[in-house]
Formats: structure tokens, C-alpha cells, sequence
């Protein structure tokens, strides 16, 4: 095993000399398809339309994982896609008044070659892992260790039994052996909150080493590597740093070490001293390559022959993925156009009223903002604006409309950048439109469905008619009634809905706005009844995410302009989704900014409230943030919505003040800096900051007002 270690060094040390080995196999994986890369000349092409997001190689061929599942190639010239047992995804196109579909494989999030058996693989989805022992011709479904979506990664071995490793965006890492159920995985692991689970771990790989298989695991965003124990079924600490945040991912085991990518590098861990450094020559190899293809590089396989015939003649000099972390490539053409916008929500009474639209033009201006969110068709489906659409005209009620055209000219003369926020599935106007046809529907009461809650009251007992006064006091009853919610909901999956909310968008921005803002752009989340709720627009094999996906590529299609979405906060923390559709990852691909709600009244009280728990707010706003920005891999902006409001809940009521506002921002600017909105629903914004900009209109300085106790 000694002279193995030996022999991979030299290969690698010539590899980082010269370049290419003799025999090598140069393969990049990037966003719209796989190149190989000669000796000499420009790359070619070899797989198109797809992304391709990791390569495996073993010594059978290449599996390449992406937007088509896994597509397995012997000799990079005939490739064939390996999916049979894989799960299905339908999405709904809509074009002139027609609807299709189309199928895709689900999203993979990960896809590992057992280092024992060249035929054992596994993959995963965010809900399930999947394993073959046939190369991938056939797939069995394991059911996730935990009850949530939220699966990152999987490796598997056959040595010294059958063992399989998860990860979990929320409950942490498991192991599997044989037959036996998921276990969680012990161990020094690290936490963001000391009273949550462990972090999430981004990687998993397996190596076969001397006395048995080497087990090594990252975090997602905390830097920490590990290495795993069989004995003790834990992880020991192999690496860390004292930062609150810094992604890596990509584990590839070298002589002596491991290598990982981070922001902007490759970096090696060396197993003897436990130091990290920068790998200096690969990374500029990943950028080399990056540079060459000019679209987004996202995996990189450099691979050559060794001669001995007790070793695996093929193997991997260089094998990252994730790269998009290292060089990243913006493909979005109206990103840069809605990158670092900051500003304050008001709903358009606010700016239909002289007087008031006045008074916040002077707030953003002392408040050194340029934006305006406002209101254009709001939370209860009413249009706040006069349509000429005919679409929109023959379903919509407009109240107190703004006058749009005046309005823009006058805020555009004073240089504001202009948001349309537009509530797409809670609306009650289209819920009652045409006897309810597009409404969610209750398919145990057969009429529209409406969430509730069930309350406990005390009415007097009915006095029969005729009986005789009495002077005791009435008998009382204990009764359960329904509680409605404020909140009518409209069938995600119906193309009308999606159409009618398009063409609000598209005339609005013809009408001089700068972006779109979709919001409840989600399914109905509260009720004893949800499972009472019943989609009739349902095509066959869609799903929650499937329709969200639909809607926003058939915006995204419509909208010449920014698109943003509101989502939770949790969905943008963790990688789940969970109850709404809201799958970070998926819904990046047609958005230019995602605009999480990181309230710290919406979390759990002792979320994120270690110690001192006054630096609560500027906590979850930086490491939400940043986590939201990588979950999407950097392919939308993240500008949050920061909580400018009191809410009666514990930590409220005993920290909410102005610098609790300030302290938000300031984790935003600690983190990727995109922008921010504020938002109280009132209007109410004198506990806001001056927000101090610079020319690139990023946040560039901090708070030197604040106490000692909030910057400490």
C-alpha cells in the first residue's frame, strides 16, 4: 500500500508539471454539457443541452451526474443515461394556450462510486437514497433517514460489509450497515446553534486504505473536515477553524492528504499535521479549464493509466466538483441589474396619497435607500392598479388603484428602482371568480377549501320557546367552531392562474417598473384540514415542486426583467423545503434574487440565542444569508427582508428596539451583500438605520453607533 501511496504522488507531481499526463482523459462538466479537453487545441464538446454537475470514474467508465440523471459512457464516445428506478419529475410547458409536458429525472444531489466494486454506486434525492450493483442499469430506493426532505450526500462501500453514509440538511449524518435501519452518526460535529443538530455535512467519500475503508466528511458551512470511526460509529475532528461560516465541499483523497474546495480555491488537508493549505496548482488548473470553456464550470475529471497489474488501470489525478464555488460564471441577464437594491415595503395606499407618498420619498432618502416595494396586486387578489390587459381585465377587481404612470415618472425623476410585488396563489378575487373553479378545493366538503382551526366556547343553553322566565343564572355549553383563516387559496397547478398572474407582470413592467416580485409563491401551509385540500388542476405525476418550477419557467419565459421571490426563512437555512415547495436549489434556476424571511420573531425563541442572545438578529441575517446563497449556488442574488416590526413573542419582547433592526443589517453586510428590503406592514419605519453606501450601492461600513455589547 506504501508503494501505491508512492506511485500516486509521482503521477500526481507529474500531472502538476507538465500538465497532462501521457494518457490522460481531460473531461470538464459545466452548465450546458461535457467537454474533453486534447493535449493540444481548443475542447470539444462531447455531451450536449445538459448540465453535468459530477463525474465518476472507475474502471468501467465515466458516470456523469446532471440535469439527466446519470449518463454512463465506456469509451467518452457512445454515452447512455442509467436511470431505471430512478425517480420522475413532470413539468408542465404553456405556450400559446397549449400545455405539454416534460420529463426529467429528479434532482440528484449526489453520486459515489463504492471503492471496493467498481458495478456498486449510489445517488440520492433530497427524500430517498438509491443504490446499484449493476453499474446503474438497475436502482433500489432506501428510505431517508429522516422524516423531512433534505438529503446532501451518500457514499457507499462493501467493505468490511455493506455500509452506506447520508447526510441530512437538518438532522446531521447517519450510517447503515447490512440490514439494519439508519443510525445517527456521533462524534465532534459542529453546530451553527449548540441546541440544534449537527451542521450540515456537504460530502462524503470513501477511500480503500491499507487495513480497510478510509472514511472523510466536510461541512457545508462551517470549516471542519472529519474523519469517521467504525469502531465508535462517530466522526473525529481532522480539521477546523474558528469561523462562523466558510463552505467546502468536494473531497478528493491524494497522497497524504485530502483535497477540498472553498470560496475561490482548492485546498489540501494534510492527514500528518492536520494543517489546511491552498493548493496552488490545482487551483489554477480549475481555472485554467474554467477559462477555456466559458460557461459555468461545475466538475473537473483529469484521469490517466498506471501500468501495474495489481492496481486499477484507470484512475482520477484530479476529481472536484462544485466548482461553481471556485470560478463562478453569472448566466442570469438581469442579475446585475438588481443586485444591491435596498429599500423599505409599503402597500399602495401609502403611495396613492400625496401627502404619504411624500413623506417615504423623504424616508428613503434620509435613510440613504432607493427602492420602493409597493403592492400591485396584494393579499387578497385585489389589483391596485387600472389593467387594459383583456386577460386581466375579465377576472380582476381594482381597488384604489395608483395611477402607475405618474407614479413612475415622479419616483424614476428621483431615482428609485421600483419593485411590483404580486401575491400569486393567496387571492381571494380569483378564488371566487367563476363559482370557484380555480380554488383549491375540499374534497371532503366538495366546495372551495379554506384552512381553519378548531376553538373552544361557552354559549348559553337555548331556552325553548314558550318556557317561563327564570331568574337563575342560564346553563352554559361547551361547543367546538370553526376557525377560519383570513387566507383563500388558489390551485398552484391551474395554467389560468399562472397566465393571469403573468400578464400582471409583464403590463406592469411595461408600465415602467424595474422588477417583479412574486409572493406566496408557495401551497397553503395552516389548517387542521390541509389534507382535505384537493388539487382538480393536477396533472398526472406533478408534484408540489414540479408546479412551482412550472409556474416560475413559465415567468421566466413571459418577464423581460428581474424576477424575485419571497420565501421562508427556514427554506432558505435549510436545505429541505419542507411543506411548501419551496426547494431553494430548484426554484434558483429561473429567479434573479431570492428574498428569504429571516425573521427572528418567525423562529423558534432559542433559535440561534446562545450567548450573548442580544447578537441573535446580526446571527441568523449573516449565516442565513450566506447559507441561502450557497444552497442556490450562487445562482440567484439574496436579499432578505429585514424585520423592522415588534411581535409579541419572548425574545421580542425583551430585545426589540432600532439597534435590533441595525443588527440585521449588519449581517447582511457581513455576508454576501446583495441588498436588503425592510418590511413592516404598517409603514411604521423610525426604528430603521441610515444605510451607509458606497459607489457599487453595497453596505460599506459598519455601525459604529451601536453598544459595545451588540458589536463585541
Amino acid at each position: 500500500m506504501h508503494a501505491c501511496f508512492r506511485q500516486r504522488f509521482v503521477l500526481f507531481a507529474f500531472l502538476a508539471t507538465t500538465g497532462f499526463c501521457a494518457h490522460a482523459q481531460n473531461l470538464a462538466g459545466s452548465s450546458d454539457g461535457l467537454y474533453l479537453f486534447p493535449e493540444s487545441g481548443k475542447p470539444q464538446k462531447i455531451l450536449d443541452q445538459q448540465e453535468i454537475r459530477k463525474i465518476v470514474k472507475t474502471a468501467k467508465g465515466w458516470y456523469f451526474l446532471g440535469s439527466r440523471g446519470i449518463v454512463f459512457s465506456h469509451d467518452l464516445s457512445a454515452f447512455e443515461e442509467r436511470n431505471n428506478g430512478l425517480p420522475v419529475k413532470t413539468l408542465k410547458t404553456f405556450k400559446n394556450g397549449q400545455k405539454s409536458f416534460v420529463k426529467e429525472i429528479q434532482e440528484l444531489k449526489d453520486l459515489e462510486a463504492d471503492p471496493y466494486n467498481p458495478l456498486g454506486l449510489v445517488t440520492c434525492t433530497k427524500d430517498n437514497v438509491y443504490v446499484s450493483h449493476d453499474g446503474g442499469l438497475s436502482w433500489k430506493s432506501y428510505p431517508s433517514p429522516a422524516p423531512q426532505p433534505g438529503i446532501k450526500a451518500v457514499a457507499i462501500s462493501s467493505k468490511p460489509e455493506f455500509t452506506l453514509f447520508a447526510s441530512h440538511s437538518i438532522k446531521g449524518p447517519f450510517v447503515k450497515t447490512g440490514t439494519d435501519p439508519w443510525k445517527e452518526i456521533g462524534g465532534d460535529l459542529g453546530k451553527s446553534d449548540p441546541g440544534t443538530s449537527a451542521d450540515e455535512i456537504s460530502d462524503i467519500i470513501i477511500e480503500a486504505g491499507p487495513e480497510g475503508p478510509l472514511v472523510w466528511a466536510a461541512n457545508s458551512f462551517l470549516p471542519r473536515l472529519y474523519s469517521y470511526e467504525f469502531k465508535t460509529r462517530a466522526f473525529k475532528l481532522a480539521w477546523s477553524e474558528s469561523a462562523d461560516f466558510s463552505p467546502q465541499d468536494s473531497l478528493q483523497p491524494v497522497p497524504g492528504g485530502i483535497l477540498f474546495v472553498s470560496e475561490g480555491e482548492v485546498k489540501k488537508l494534510d492527514i500528518k499535521t492536520g494543517m489546511v493549505s491552498l493548493a496552488k496548482t490545482e487551483t489554477q488548473k480549475v481555472k485554467e479549464l474554467a477559462a477555456a470553456i466559458k460557461t459555468q464550470l461545475l466538475c473537473i475529471n483529469i484521469s490517466g493509466s498506471r501500468a501495474s497489474p495489481q492496481l486499477t488501470p484507470d484512475f482520477a489525478l484530479l476529481n472536484l466538483s462544485e466548482l461553481w464555488m471556485l470560478s463562478f460564471v453569472n448566466e442570469k441577464p438581469f442579475r446585475a441589474y438588481a443586485d444591491a437594491r435596498h429599500g423599505i415595503y409599503l402597500q399602495t395606499g401609502f403611495m396613492v396619497r400625496p401627502e404619504t407618498r411624500r413623506q417615504y420619498n423623504e424616508l428613503l432618502t434620509n435613510k440613504n435607500l432607493e427602492t420602493i416595494v409597493v403592492d400591485l396586486k396584494d393579499d387578497f387578489g385585489r389589483l391596485r392598479y387600472e389593467s387594459k390587459d383583456p386577460l386581466v381585465k375579465s377576472i380582476a377587481r381594482s381597488v384604489n388603484p395608483l395611477d402607475v404612470e405618474g407614479f413612475v415618472k415622479e419616483m424614476k425623476s428621483a431615482g428609485r428602482y421600483l419593485i411590483a410585488r404580486i401575491v400569486v396563489f393567496k387571492d381571494q378575487r380569483f378564488f371566487e371568480y367563476d363559482d370557484g373553479k380555480y380554488a383549491v378545493w375540499d374534497k371532503k366538503e366538495a366546495a372551495p377549501w379554506r384552512g381553519y382551526e378548531i376553538i373552544q366556547t361557552e354559549e348559553p343553553v337555548p331556552v325553548p320557546e314558550g318556557a317561563p322566565p327564570s331568574k337563575a343564572a342560564p346553563l352554559m355549553q361547551k361547543l367546538s367552531k370553526r376557525n377560519y383563516y383570513g387566507e383563500y387559496w388558489v390551485d398552484p397547478y391551474s395554467e389560468k392562474v399562472w397566465e393571469y398572474n403573468v400578464a400582471i407582470a409583464k403590463e406592469i413592467i411595461a408600465l415602467g417598473f424595474d422588477e417583479i416580485q412574486f409572493d406566496y409563491i408557495r401551497f397553503p401551509t395552516d389548517g387542521i384540514n390541509l389534507d382535505d385540500a384537493h388539487y382538480r388542476w393536477k396533472d398526472p405525476d406533478m408534484d408540489m415542486e414540479s408546479s412551482l418550477m412550472s409556474f416560475l419557467s413559465y415567468a421566466r419565459e413571459n418577464i423581460k426583467a428581474p424576477i424575485s421571490i419571497d420565501i421562508y426563512g427556514a427554506n432558505g437555512w435549510y436545505r429541505s423545503g419542507v411543506r411548501t415547495g419551496q426547494d431553494v436549489e430548484l426554484l434558483s434556476r429561473y429567479v434573479d434574487v431570492i428574498c428569504p424571511m429571516f425573521y427572528p420573531s418567525h423562529f423558534e425563541q432559542s433559535f440561534m440565542a446562545f450567548e450573548p442572545a442580544v447578537q441573535r438578529p446580526y446571527r441568523i441575517y449573516k449565516l442565513g444569508t450566506l447559507r441561502n446563497f450557497y444552497i442556490a449556488r450562487k445562482k440567484t442574488l439574496v436579499r432578505p427582508y429585514v424585520q423592522a416590526f415588534f411581535l409579541n413573542v419572548k425574545y421580542d419582547r425583551e430585545y426589540y428596539n432600532p439597534y435590533y433592526v441595525t443588527l440585521q443589517v449588519e449581517g447582511i453586510r457581513d455576508s454576501v451583500n446583495q441588498g436588503l428590503l425592510f418590511w413592516n406592514n404598517s409603514g411604521r419605519y423610525e426604528d430603521i438605520p441610515f444605510v451607509p453606501r458606497s459607489s457599487d450601492r453595497k453596505i460599506s461600513a459598519r455601525y459604529q453607533s451601536l453598544p459595545n455589547t451588540f458589536l463585541d
